[in-house]
């Protein structure tokens, strides 16, 4: 059909309404104001009233869904993926071309994981499954300015090969048909390209946008800017509420010509012709970058972003001529290849739940009923104006010794009730939008937090169908069984373990052909006591007779040192304050192990940290992996730390342990951890690793009381969580590689599935029906260390009438009968 200019803008004003030309109010309703009636809104013109109500669409494609999930970043979709395993029919609904929204080639901040801010705890589930193939297609390294196309390819094939999702691309969600004033009828989209329109019908929405548009445009309450510091009593907030936010960055991508490559700064661009007008802004790594690159205050990240582009792009392109020509940064070879033309966002609305995180959630944190995920990044709020407010550093680092006191966190639950809308009862939010101040926002915003949130909320979306019921309900009479399904589903919840009755392993007995002791690495660096220094290590027996340290004195003499025992809560937390036991030993100078003997009961299985005092010109020496050397790795379960302020410790990262013995000496990597009921570190080590000094393979043996019949079986395999890897065309060598699972068959063992050249975590296989009192588990070799490792083995017999569907609910990767995928 041919359209004359006055009809198609008649059309465009019937798809998008006056509303839209006119501009949504931004500001939120009052935090304790009730939401109006959708018949009356005297705060809203009658066009943006229009928008919210205004009657169905002949003339669009009427589909229905069991939940549509608006925006396709990496939280939504890992939403709609989530809920697509569980069996929900979903429509992902994205308005640029590639998914990934921040994290997609189109802007390119890469998911740093948590692994970078608290020991032990990448994310895991369907966002590890993201990374970890990424990670072994990309020839490019994981960091900001240089994700690319895989990436994009990744979150498209895992979308796409999910049977329950539709995904729209270039689809852009432009108007909310409303059933009631709390209750969401429909979306309706317009779709680039195919010059097509939707209306798009479920039961149940997820804001995934960022912005928090969607539920915005349905009415749903929200936050903008900033809390007074009385309003949920935290420090960091400021004296009194404004409407202030964080900024948005563009990045850049440069790559080495091999010859001169002379850059002339255009007359529109900012200049920065010293270093000091980059205060705190390093730019050393000149082939991408960077987050500070940031435009803040006083432009409005939405009613300015084609403004905020425009200074994005000159503050870009002016910190890129300083690099070329002002002063010698190594980069004459270098040429610009890429600049975003899309900002990354940092902050936008904030719908309110039930639940608001803050401050004080996020830094001690307690367990909630409804945790579905968990965050951990630390407090990190910029300041305002970012790069335009120059002479300043864009932030107070959170992770720096002098800032860890009042900015530092540690992990925290994030619950249900955080993750719905408290007065549209059809509304979920996954991503930057959940309910949070705006202090704890600046720790929960991050895509990692966002990517498991998205995971928990389509496991909540599928209970919604289930039971035929609402987010609120799920969080107040199924929130253990939402836990339950996303522990089997690779994701981790702070204190919550496995209790699944259908899980056969639980009731297992588990041995091994061997099992490592704790050993500690020999160390390449040291720590000095300028501040107390301490570590948290398993012990698997009921006692600890005494505890060696290996110290470095650079004094002329021997000096006294006092030494205290605790018991650690988790693997990442030290707030443990009672004091065991202490001990003191002397010091000679030079290097030595210097034992402290305590001789105090404990208990067996359970974590304990000793801590020092301060003593200058003393140092603890220190292992810290390298990615040169992929074969000696920290040990599970140790975390060292310090104590840079009054009372919070800070954990070290990036696979590091102090050097220390124990007597007796602890075997904390046993076979029956395999069934202990977690998939990573937390109260425990939860892992099976095998003697490095035993050649593979090596063998895990699950063993019942009688024979038993089952016909699935779950493996999870270990990827470091205990460090950000940003190598290219890596798999993690501590991931088993090829194994084969077997049960006895009279005369010797029988192989009911193999998998070759794995290098995922978790790995689902369908064997047929089984009946044995045995099962086997032989690992052949792993993608570079000397021992297996397996975190958990579960073990089902599906009932048949539902076995197809439970294996799509699954993710991961399900095998198929016999060989691995």
């Amino acid at each position: 059909m041919i359209w004359k200019r006055r009809e198609f803008m008649q059309r465009l004003s019937a798809l998008f309404g006056g509303a839209f030309a006119a501009g949504i109010p931004l500001r939120a309703r009052a935090v304790g104001q009730a939401a109006p009636d959708s018949s009356e809104l005297p705060h809203l013109e009658p066009a943006v009233m229009q928008a919210r109500v205004q009657a169905t669409d002949p003339d669009a494609i009427h589909q229905q869904f069991d939940l549509v999930v608006v925006g396709g970043g990496i939280a939504g979709a890992s939403a709609a993926i989530s809920a697509a395993r569980n069996g929900v029919k979903v429509a992902l609904v994205h308005e640029r071309s590639m998914l990934g929204g921040n994290s997609s080639s189109e802007v390119r901040l890469y998911p740093e994981n948590g692994a970078g801010h608290q020991p032990w705890s990448k994310e895991s589930g369907i966002h590890d499954e993201f990374h970890v193939e990424e990670r072994t297609r990309n020839h490019n390294e994981y960091r900001e300015g240089k994700m690319n196309c895989h990436w994009d390819l990744v979150l498209y094939e895992w979308a796409i090969r999910e049977p329950n999702l539709t995904l729209m691309l270039n689809t852009h969600m432009h108007r909310v048909h409303m059933r009631a004033k709390d209750r969401i009828a429909a979306v309706y989209c317009i779709q680039l390209g195919t010059e097509k329109t939707f209306m798009l019908e479920a039961p149940l929405f997820v804001d995934a946008t960022g912005d928090g548009v969607l539920a915005s445009r349905a009415g749903a309450d929200f936050r903008w800017g900033r809390e007074g510091r009385s309003e949920y009593n935290e420090p960091l907030a400021p004296p009194e509420a404004d409407e202030k936010v964080m900024g948005n960055t563009l990045f850049f991508r440069a790559v080495d010509t091999g010859k001169p490559a002379p850059f002339k700064r255009p007359d529109w661009a900012a200049e920065f012709p010293n270093e000091s007008d980059l205060v705190g802004r390093g730019h050393s790594n000149i082939d991408c970058g960077y987050w500070w690159i940031e435009v803040g205050t006083p432009y409005h990240p939405i009613q300015d972003n084609n403004a905020i582009v425009h200074e994005g792009l000159r503050q870009l392109l002016g910190v890129w001529d300083h690099i070329k020509n002002k002063g010698e940064h190594g980069a004459a070879n270098y040429g610009l290849e890429f600049a975003g033309f899309w900002p990354y966002k940092r902050e936008c609305r904030r719908i309110l739940g039930d639940f608001v995180l803050t401050q004080q959630h996020v830094q001690d944190p307690g367990l909630q009923p409804d945790d579905l995920a968990y965050g951990l990044w630390g407090i990190d709020i910029h300041v305002q104006g970012g790069i335009l407010t120059r002479g300043t550093e864009p932030y107070p680092p959170p992770g720096r010794d002098d800032n860890w006191e009042a900015y530092g966190t540690m992990p925290y639950g994030i619950p249900l009730r955080a993750l719905y809308s408290r007065n549209i009862d059809n509304l979920m939010m996954a991503g930057r939008p959940i309910s949070g101040s705006y202090v704890a926002f600046a720790s929960s915003r991050v895509l990692s937090t966002g990517s498991i949130v998205g995971q928990g909320v389509g496991v909540a979306a599928a209970l919604c169908k289930k039971y035929q019921t609402t987010p609120r309900k799920v969080a107040k009479e199924h929130a253990a069984e939402c836990q339950q399904i996303l522990l089997r589903q690779d994701a981790s919840i702070p204190g919550v373990v496995n209790k699944d009755p259908l899980d056969l392993a639980r009731q297992a007995t588990a041995t091994a052909s061997s099992s490592a002791a704790l050993v500690f690495p020999t160390p390449q660096t040291e720590q000095e006591l300028r501040m107390p220094l301490a570590q948290i290590f398993p012990v698997s027996s009921g006692r600890i007779g005494s505890v060696e340290l290996l110290l470095k004195s650079a004094r002329g003499r021997d000096t006294e040192v006092w030494l205290g025992l605790r018991r650690a809560p988790h693997v990442w937390d030290f707030r443990g304050t009672e004091d065991l036991a202490e001990a003191r030993a002397i010091v000679p100078k030079g290097e030595n192990w210097v034992r402290f003997n305590f001789d105090v009961a404990v208990e067996p299985e359970s974590l304990y940290y000793v801590y020092t005092s301060v003593q200058h010109k003393l140092y603890w020496k220190m292992f810290s992996e390298t990615d040169s050397d992929l074969e000696r790795r920290c040990p599970i379960g140790v975390t060292p730390g310090s104590l840079p302020g009054a009372r919070r410790w800070r954990p070290f990262t990036g696979g590091k342990s102090f050097c220390m013995r124990l007597t007796p000496e602890s075997a904390p990597f046993m076979a029956q951890n395999v069934v202990r009921g977690t998939n990573r570190p937390d109260r425990w080590t939860n892992l099976w690793v095998s003697d490095p000094a035993e050649k593979l393979p090596a063998w895990l043996l699950l063993e019942w009381p009688r024979p038993i019949e089952f016909n699935t079986i779950q493996l999870t395999f270990d990827t470091n969580s205990n460090r950000r890897v940003t190598l290219p065309l890596f798999q993690y060598p501590e991931c088993v590689k090829d194994y084969r699972l077997e049960v006895p068959d009279g005369s010797g063992w029988r192989t009911i599935a193999e998998h070759h050249g794995n290098y995922f975590r978790r790995c689902v296989h369908d064997v047929g029906s089984v009946r044995s009192d045995k099962l086997r588990v032989l690992v052949e070799a792993t993608n570079g260390t000397p021992s297996s490792r397996i975190f958990e083995v579960r073990v089902y017999n599906e009932v048949t009438k539902a076995m197809t569907a439970r294996k799509d609910t699954l993710g991961g990767f399900a095998q198929g009968r016999g060989r691995g995928r």
